[in-house]
């Protein structure tokens, strides 16, 4: 019997965080290059592409890899320029099978299959842009909330603090009442009361 214990099997949710990871993760691998590197990386993609299709006369299917630079260029580029690769890697993908000796009879289901695998390209350079807005907009807000955070978390270092009259000096130099400088900092927020010494002490002085 194996002692070794399964592994929980993901959920739906587990799946799309681990793909929201990884577009996270490629776009931000794609931004340290330059987008003239990746221009010239899908290039060099397309010709490979092409040079194995012209060799084996478009008999084998390398539809899955016109995608490649598809997604190098919509992650790393705009919008536009990803739907501008997506056309282009339909018309290459349809020269390609016009140079085929096995072409279709009917006209008509040729530009039907043709119009399908530009569509199914632009589609994907557009659903890949959408995803990589959303990606965008959540680090944006992941890094001003953290900055927040870094902006509260200055309470629990030193304080300059008067020894007379405890107000609290800003980074700005000026000199606050520490419960404005607390409200301000920090999401706490202050109600008045009196401790016991100070309404003893209080009730003392006014009975003299």
């Amino acid at each position: 019997m194996n002692s070794d214990k399964m592994e929980p099997a993901k959920s739906v949710d587990d799946l799309q965080t681990d793909d929201r990871a990884m577009i996270i993760r490629m776009v931000e691998w794609l931004s340290k290059a330059s987008e003239m590197r990746i221009v010239i990386i899908s290039l060099a993609i397309l010709a490979v592409i092409g040079a194995v299709q012209v060799v084996t006369l478009a008999r084998l299917t390398l539809a899955p890899a016109y995608l490649i630079p598809i997604a190098l260029v919509t992650l790393r580029s705009t919008r536009t320029a990803g739907l501008l690769t997506s056309v282009v890697c339909g018309v290459m993908w349809i020269s390609m099978e016009v140079r085929s000796p096995t072409g279709n009879e009917f006209l008509w289901l040729d530009a039907w299959n043709n119009l399908l695998r530009v569509g199914v390209f632009v589609s994907f350079a557009l659903i890949l842009a959408r995803f990589k807005g959303d990606m965008v907009r959540e680090m944006k807000l992941n890094a001003k909330l953290q900055a927040a955070l870094a902006e509260v978390n200055q309470l629990s270092g030193l304080l300059p603090i008067c020894a007379w009259c405890k107000r609290i000096r800003d980074d700005q130099g000026t000199w606050q009442q520490i419960e404005t400088y607390i409200t301000v900092h920090s999401e706490a927020d202050f109600t008045h009361g009196i401790c016991p010494d100070c309404a003893r002490k209080h009730k003392a002085e006014h009975i003299r």
